[in-house]
């Protein structure tokens, strides 16, 4: 269980790795805003799965707060992006 689970660690950092030429590179402000959400969610997934292999459960709630400010984050740079501004 334990190789799958650092196999799958592994995947997750090269994903994260493309996620972040796409970042440096992408053609528009929504494909980087896009890519830096991915990284972040890939990250919640790689604590989730860090967690489970040294068997400390409270990282589990580390990962998904990091995963809520992600999202708001990413709400955030969308409005500001369609309206101009982020508060009404």
């Amino acid at each position: 269980m334990e190789t799958v689970l650092t196999i799958a660690v592994i995947i997750l950092i090269i994903s994260a790795l493309l996620c972040l030429y796409r970042v440096a590179k992408g053609p528009t402000l929504p494909d980087r805003i896009s890519a830096i959400n991915v990284i972040g969610t890939t990250t919640a997934v790689m604590l989730v799965i860090i967690s489970v292999l040294i068997g400390q459960p409270f990282i589990i709630d580390i990962a998904l707060t990091y995963a809520l400010l992600g999202f708001l984050v990413t709400i955030v740079a969308s409005r500001y992006l369609t309206t101009g501004r982020i508060f009404p």
